[in-house]
């Protein structure tokens, strides 16, 4: 089950946004009826998604976008009009992760469907973020090993194999991860190249 944030001041819509999340299974987290509680029930709630309406000053509607997508916490919706929604789209960049619903009229099934599709593209960018995180570290390692190794050879005499078995036992023997003792051998040789 999905959480959700809402932030809407007009009553109506409100009821209807309310509504339409329960009835599809999402529990209301909270609600926000300015700039800073919404920014403080994000914080502490870490809600799946934030639904905004186009109600809040647009600088503390561009804060919050910011800020969420700098700290990775959800993805934001905001609910507008059609006259609205060309004021938004200029004062948020393209690269600001946001989506406009246009509300006016109301689809309960489209903006079901809407905000099924946000929160799963969101989980699955972040996955994809992790993953390259995960892949950069991989090869950094990769490199320090590949250095640490050719210093231990060179400095010991060892072959390729001796080397990274040498690694290996510095790091089980410190209890330290092998780049930590890669890292500490490359620092080595260079403060003793000086």
């Amino acid at each position: 089950m999905y959480k959700a944030i809402l932030a809407i001041k007009n009553q109506k819509l409100f009821a209807v946004v309310k509504n339409t999340l329960t009835e599809n299974g999402y529990s209301i987290a909270d609600t926000a009826l300015d700039f800073s509680d919404c920014l403080r029930k994000i914080r502490v709630l870490k809600p799946d998604v934030l639904i905004m309406e186009y109600g809040f000053s647009v600088g503390s509607m561009v804060e919050i976008i910011n800020i969420l997508r700098d700290d990775r916490i959800c993805p934001t919706i905001i609910l507008a009009n059609q006259a609205q929604k060309s004021s938004i789209e200029s004062v948020i960049l393209e690269d600001d992760e946001f989506n406009v619903f246009l509300y006016s009229p109301f689809n309960r099934g489209a903006f079901i469907s809407f905000v099924e599709t946000v929160i799963k593209s969101w989980v699955k960018l972040r996955r994809l973020e992790e993953h390259i995180k995960k892949l950069q570290d991989d090869l950094e390692t990769r490199k320090l090993v590949e250095r640490a190794k050719g210093i231990l050879m060179k400095e010991l005499k060892l072959d390729e194999e001796l080397a990274m078995r040498r690694l290996q036992k510095l790091s089980m023997d410190h209890q330290m991860p092998i780049k930590e003792v890669a890292r500490r051998i490359i620092e080595w040789k260079m403060s003793n190249n000086k």
